[in-house]
């Protein structure tokens, strides 16, 4: 009797679900995988920063604009605004990088919102959404101009996250041509440059909401992290 293949949930048979993984499971390396967890959960935490800059300004008792099955409005404590969302995108940052990695290990293909959501959706959205509604409960701006600082922190964080192990034949990558053609220089240079992007930007994010201002130190900084991987890409070639 001819013996049946397993289906999984997506009705692939375990080859078609193992060749799945490796194009759409977002498989990355244990080292890439640990990098993005830590710098992931600082980022979606980051709010924290500015909820305690503005800690005076905010009321004890936030309005949401929600309304409770009572009729009234689902109003919360500051300290739940402050600390607890930005701790539920942690949580949420956690659940998706282990599902994601517990899926790779098995070499199966992630649920569909895993896959979706990614390593950084939950980070970006902590950044953006948090610190929007800390902004308006402290009764401070909450215009496109305000938020440019974070957008450009979460632009450097994402490219960082981007380089460290990116693959060779990557479009965005560094083409220097002492390690263009040497694997070991290449990966090195990469993965420098991949801490230090997300060091750069998530500097940039700390100063911001702790000063509510990107002192000229903070360019500083984050300049030299940019530039550093240009004399390690050299002294790696040796």
């Amino acid at each position: 009797m001819k013996k049946l293949t397993q289906k999984s949930t997506y009705n692939l048979t375990r080859e078609q679900e193992r060749e799945a993984s490796r194009y759409f499971g977002k498989r990355v390396t244990p080292a890439k995988a640990a990098v993005s967890l830590c710098f992931a959960l600082l980022t979606a935490a980051s709010p924290m920063l500015l909820g305690m800059h503005l800690w005076e300004k905010i009321p004890e008792i936030v309005e949401t604009g929600l309304t409770a099955m009572t009729g009234e409005d689902d109003s919360i404590p500051r300290a739940v605004l402050v600390f607890g969302v930005p701790g539920l995108m942690c949580v949420l940052t956690l659940i998706c990088h282990g599902q994601l990695w517990l899926h790779q290990k098995a070499e199966r293909l992630p649920p569909t919102p895993i896959r979706i959501t990614g390593r950084w959706s939950i980070p970006v959205i902590s950044v953006l959404l948090c610190s929007f509604w800390l902004c308006r409960a402290a009764g401070q701006p909450t215009e496109l101009p305000y938020f440019l600082p974070c957008l450009l922190a979460l632009v450097l964080i994402l490219l960082g996250a981007h380089f460290f192990d990116c693959p060779r034949d990557s479009q965005i990558a560094f083409r220097f041509r002492f390690i263009e053609h040497w694997e070991t220089p290449w990966r090195k240079t990469h993965r420098l440059a991949g801490v230090c992007w997300m060091l750069a930007g998530l500097q940039l994010l700390v100063f911001y909401f702790l000063l509510g201002t990107l002192p000229w130190y903070s360019f500083v900084l984050a300049v030299l992290l940019l530039l550093s991987e240009f004399p390690a890409a050299k002294s790696f070639s040796k």
